[in-house]
């Protein structure tokens, strides 16, 4: 049996999962020098924004060169494969994906009234516009960054070499990890994590589309952060409203945020059971 190669003389998925993440990395830690040299001769601010803004610079770059190169170098199928792209129905993939963020984030309201005393305050006319701008900007392509490289082309080749759960699982708990370091994590937090990622594996397998998971990541993240100003994964941005809540840290998350507690336990194990009953595309 040949180690490399499978029955159709292709190269196995495991090694193409192997190639990207080398691919990946090293056009990362390249990015992330070329970016720190550029950083330390700008006269940019010094300030959590500014490196939210090069952190996900650092990832756009591995995160479109690994997928390209890994394509056409170890699997030769057409991006469409993977769920990049303007597919058909991309515009309802994404209009659904919306859609459903909304409804997670109306059952996250209604709870944190449930369950706490909540105040939100109007707080945009205090940041300035560029900031509130910039912060939007960052989250728009920070859930592009981790659709990239947590579903698409790792997740289909897992998917082909494994089965569906075991890659949706492996990816998902990989997702979930690399927020261990975020400010105030917690284990139920980093558990949450990897239920979202099992939500957002299952919206991409369900449509072969990446535009259906990210509607709903960035549908989450913008609303929970930039609308709402609760704590994004333990990082507060600057948002439109602030949101204080009093109550139980373990039902409402505390200081990580919603993605902390119970109730978004509830929500992204509740959602995924809804995605999981789509029918196949």
């Amino acid at each position: 049996m040949n180690i490399f190669l499978n029955a159709n003389h292709e190269l196995r998925s495991g090694w193409k999962f192997a190639a990207y993440v080398v691919l990946f990395l090293i056009i990362w830690v390249a990015a992330g020098i070329g970016l720190t040299a550029i950083y330390v001769r700008s006269n940019l601010p010094e300030n959590q924004l500014t490196l939210l803004v090069l952190n996900e610079c650092a990832l756009f770059i591995p995160a479109v060169g690994a997928l390209l190169l890994a394509v056409r170098f170890t699997d030769g199928r057409p991006l469409k494969t993977f769920g990049v792209g303007f597919l058909p129905h991309w515009r309802r993939d994404l209009a659904m994906g919306l859609a459903l963020a909304a409804g997670m984030l109306a059952v996250l309201v209604t709870g944190c009234y449930a369950f706490g005393f909540v105040k939100i305050s109007w707080t945009a006319g205090q940041v300035p516009v560029s900031t509130l701008a910039t912060t939007l900007g960052v989250l728009l392509v920070a859930a592009a960054n981790e659709e990239l490289m947590f579903r698409s082309f790792p997740l289909r080749v897992l998917m082909d070499g494994v089965g569906m759960w075991p890659a949706v699982l492996v990816m998902s708990s990989i997702f979930g990890l690399v927020y261990l370091n975020n400010p105030n994590a917690s284990l139920l937090g980093t558990a949450n994590t990897i239920l979202a990622g099992i939500l957002l594996s299952l919206a991409y397998v369900r449509t072969g589309s990446l535009w259906f998971p990210y509607a709903i990541h960035v549908g989450w993240n913008v609303g929970i952060g930039f609308v709402l100003g609760f704590s994004l994964s333990g990082i507060d941005i600057a948002s439109l409203w602030t949101t204080g809540i009093a109550g139980s840290d373990t039902i409402l998350g505390g200081d990580y945020g919603p993605e902390g507690g119970l109730l978004a336990t509830f929500i992204f194990s509740a959602f995924a059971v809804i995605v999981n009953r789509i029918k196949p595309r």
